[in-house]
Formats: structure tokens, sequence, C-alpha cells
């Protein structure tokens, strides 16, 4: 039983990494609109001047929450899909979170300086959770879990936000038709539900390392 819930969590966050990586390319193939990925969200954040918006040299878009500017990757910037639209939308959302003072993204400011670090943990708690044999690890086992489990509600708690924030302005958006909003707000919905399916990994492991404890004492 031990070893299966095991499996069960090490499948449901890589299920996580993997189904993220295949929707971005499978919403990487059709134009849906004239504009790019910096015009959308440029016109999202027209009310927030504060906001920067640059193009990155990395592979990745993300929010810089230290520097409050958000990178959005050469793809996505001149980029059309759904897929080069909706990911700095994401980080759109996320940015105005912090402009309008989000208390969990002020705690990650003193650590870190962008959300997508936080990505790594889930990883790492598979390789914890693979080497972890007797009460001892199961013990250190549930409190870093735990707390990766906390991380990981605050970070969809804040996609969140950012996704009810994004729901009037996309709406409000010229350059799409009514399909290629619903494409996008669909696209933001399924990483959403993604960061579930790699919490709840979370929460298996949390049960695995009780079930540990119960069997060795």
């Amino acid at each position: 039983m031990i070893d299966i819930l095991m499996y069960i969590a090490n499948g449901l966050i890589i299920s996580g990494y993997i189904l993220y990586v295949l929707f971005v390319l499978i919403n990487r193939n059709k134009k849906i609109t004239d504009s790019n990925g910096f015009d959308i969200t440029k016109e999202v954040l027209n009310e927030y001047d504060s906001i920067n918006i640059i193009e990155s040299t990395s592979y990745f878009t993300l929010y810089n929450i230290k520097r409050k500017i958000i990178k959005i990757a050469s793809k996505c910037y001149y980029g059309n899909t759904v897929s080069d639209i909706a990911i700095p939308l994401v980080e759109a959302g996320i940015s105005v979170n912090d402009n309008n003072k989000n208390k969990f993204i002020n705690m990650f400011r003193k650590i870190i300086p962008n959300l997508k670090l936080l990505y790594i943990l889930p990883a790492l708690a598979m390789f914890l959770n693979v080497n972890s044999y007797g009460t001892t690890d199961a013990k250190i086992g549930i409190i870093l879990l735990t707390i990766l489990g906390i991380i990981s509600y605050m970070l969809i708690n804040i996609k969140i936000a950012g996704y009810n924030f994004l729901l009037t302005k996309i709406a409000n958006l010229k350059d799409l038709n009514k399909l290629s909003k619903e494409k996008i707000l669909c696209f933001i919905n399924k990483v959403i539900l993604i960061d579930k399916v790699i919490l709840l990994g979370e929460m298996v492991m949390i049960i695995r390392f009780v079930a540990m404890l119960l069997k060795f004492n």
C-alpha cells in the first residue's frame, strides 16, 4: 500500500508537468489574432502603468516579483496563438495581484525573484518520496510536504485571483473574437487545474508518510 501511494503521488506530479508541456504545444498550432502576446498583455494592463513588459532572452515567460517586470519569451512576445497569448496573460494576472498588495506574493518576494522557481519543489518532493523508508524520513517528509502543500495552495489562489481579473479584461478585448477569448480562458483554467493535480500528488505523499509512521510505530 505504501509503495502504491508513492507511485500514485509521483505519477500525479509527473502527469502535471507533462500535461502542461503538451497543452502549451497543442495550443501553438493555430493563429487566433493579428495582434501578438505583447500587444494583448499591454492592452490588458493599460490601467497599470507601473507594470513594465519586456522581451525575455530565455525560453520562459515570467513575472519578476522583485523588479515588478513581466518578461515575455520571444515566441510569446511576437506570437499570436492561444499559448502565445495566454501564457503572458497568466503572468499579467499575477502582476495585478502584486500591484494590489497580494499577501502571498509579498511573502514569496522575500526569498525568490519569480514564482516559477517554486515549481521545482514538487520535483524535489518526488526525490524525497522515492528515498524515504523509515520513521525519521516520514516525519521529515510530513513537515516538508505540508509546507510544500501550503505553497502550492498559495500559488493556485494567486492564479485564481488573476483569472478573475482577466475575465472582464479579456471579454473587452477588441483584437480577439468570442471563440479566441473562450480558448484563452480555457487555457488559463486548465493551467490552474494542472496546479491542482500537482497539489493532489503532494497530498498523496503526505498520506504515504503518515502510513509509514503508523506501520513502523
